[in-house]
Order: C-alpha cells, then structure tokens, then sequence
C-alpha cells in the first residue's frame, strides 16, 4: 500500500503529465489576412440594392478563393466585396471545412449595388460595430461625404485572451466622382476619419492591438496612405505597414494589368507591430490558387504573449 505522501506525490506527477498536451497545443501566434474577393454575389436577389448589374462569382472562382485562403490559413480574414455573411458560411461548409471557421460578420454598407466588408475567423468575435452613418469632411472644404462602403470594426478574441481590434475598411474606388477626379478627395476624408476613430481607440488604449486592413484603393506614395501612416510629433506612429519592408515587385495586390499596383494593406499598432513574426508579412503569390479574384490577399502573423 502507497503511503498518504507517496500517493499525493503520484497524483501530482499524473496531473502534470496529463496537462502537458493541453499546454503543448496553446497557438502561440496568430495569423491575420485581408481578401477582396471581387463581386462575391450569391445566386438571390436583393430586391434593396442594385446587383442585377453584377454576375453572380462562378463556383470555379470561389474555389480558387477557397484554395488560397486555405494556402494561407489564417486565423482572421477580413473580406471586401462580399455580399453577406452567408456566401462566407457556404464556402466555409462546402470547401473549408477543415479549417475551424465559425464565426462570420459582414453588416450592411452604403454601396448602391450591395457589397460589404467582413470577416471569418476561426476565434470567438466579441463584438461588431459599423461606422458607416459618419459625416466626412476635409479641411477648407464645405463638402461632406459618406462611407462608400463599411467601415467596421470587428472584435476577436485571441488564445491569450487579449483583444484584436480589426478595423475593415474599402475605400472608394478609383472612378471619377462628381467634382472630384479619381474620387482621390472622397477617398482621402475616409481615411482621416478612419484615423480619426483608431485614434481614439489609441487614447484609450496605447498598448491596445489593433489593425487596419482592407481595400484603400490607394498606393503607398499617397496622400492618403502618408496620411495614415505619419506620426505626430515625439510620438510613435499610429499605424505601422506590416509590408513596408517588402520590395515592390512582391507586394502588387491588384492583379489587373496594366493596372497592377499596391491598394491592400495590413496596418498595425505600434503594441501590433512589436509582435510581427519576422518574415511572415506576404503578398499570396501562388498562381495556381490565384484567379478567383481581381486581387491577391496579403497575411501576416504575431506572436502572442504568453
């Protein structure tokens, strides 16, 4: 018979043996993409919006889309150009399903012919909100915009129960808008509206994990994307390009010629950006998973604190 000691000492050795798989398999980094998937229109019409005008995306196309998120295998993805939510559970049913997606957001949006950003994640999402309703304006300007489409903010809650704050975003396109060549105007008081809210986050928050990804239409020698990007005096950037150190000719996300250029991006916190596994920030250059969009989705990962 064990003696009281020696059997106490046995349970101990057994409880930690046993808890080792589970400490084992803990992620110790998290992945996070950004897709625009082109006119991800189911075969239902929205009588509310205009996509009659849109074909409905080929099951060839989705596949294609399904086989590079697969290559990826990201964590969160956010999407541009999605009609709902439901056409992301579909693909997650039919040809992800390995994969661990369930949770999928894609709320309303301003567009006329009914696309949406949003986002699937294989990690639980605390919340969702939508900034779409905000009035934008530039400075020494009496015009005033909209959102053209989104902006939202998704929270995701990470293995080490910190928070991602995803902000989404697809900024207007690149087609004349009244008054304003290449909608460069309307595309620019989104973005410092864009700044405006991560910036209040930030206040809030200075260690908080954020990003900004998505579809901004806009290249990095940009005003926009400077204006993103710049930081304010003595303080550290409120946002960090997690691609910056890419050469150019690795990082083109649209794929279009002769248009082909960099428009999507992951914009990290500078807490975010601390964390960036070194060499993970990529363009998905695969062409046999390429094709079912007009884009390329760009990924990285980070490192999670223990």
């Amino acid at each position: 018979m064990l003696r009281p000691s020696r059997l106490l000492l046995l349970v101990l050795l057994l409880w930690t043996w046993t808890d080792r798989p589970a400490l084992a398999q803990t992620p110790r980094r998290v992945t996070v993409a950004a897709y625009n998937v082109e006119n991800f229109l189911d075969v239902f019409d929205d009588p509310y919006t205009g996509d009659e005008a849109t074909r409905v995306k080929p099951r060839v196309e989705i596949e294609k889309v399904a086989a590079a998120i697969a290559k990826i295998n990201p964590d969160v993805i956010a999407f541009e150009e999605l009609e709902n939510e439901f056409v992301l559970q579909a693909m997650a049913h039919d040809m992800l399903k390995d994969k661990g997606y369930k949770y999928f957001e894609a709320p309303a949006s301003n567009s006329d012919r009914g696309i949406r950003v949003g986002v699937m994640s294989r990690l639980p999402i605390l919340s969702v909100t939508s900034y779409r309703w905000r009035t934008l304006t530039l400075p020494d300007s009496d015009r005033k915009w909209t959102f053209a489409r989104g902006p939202i903010r998704v929270d995701v809650r990470l293995p080490n129960d910190k928070v991602l704050h995803l902000f989404v975003v697809h900024l207007k396109s690149r087609y004349d808008s009244e008054g304003d060549p290449d909608s460069a105007k309307w595309r620019l008081a989104e973005a410092m509206e864009v700044r405006r809210i991560i910036a209040d986050l930030a206040a809030q928050e200075p260690k908080a994990w954020y990003a900004l990804v998505g579809d901004l239409n806009d290249t990095p020698e940009t005003e926009s994307l400077k204006m993103l990007l710049k930081a304010e005096a003595g303080k550290k950037p409120l946002l960090v390009d997690a691609h910056a150190s890419l050469p150019n000719e690795r990082r083109i996300t649209y794929l279009r010629p002769p248009y082909r250029s960099t428009i999507d991006y992951i914009l990290t916190s500078p807490a975010m950006t601390a964390k960036l596994t070194p060499g993970s920030a990529k363009v998905l250059e695969d062409t046999s998973v390429l094709g079912g969009s007009d884009h390329a989705p760009v990924y990285a990962s980070f490192d999670l604190e223990p």
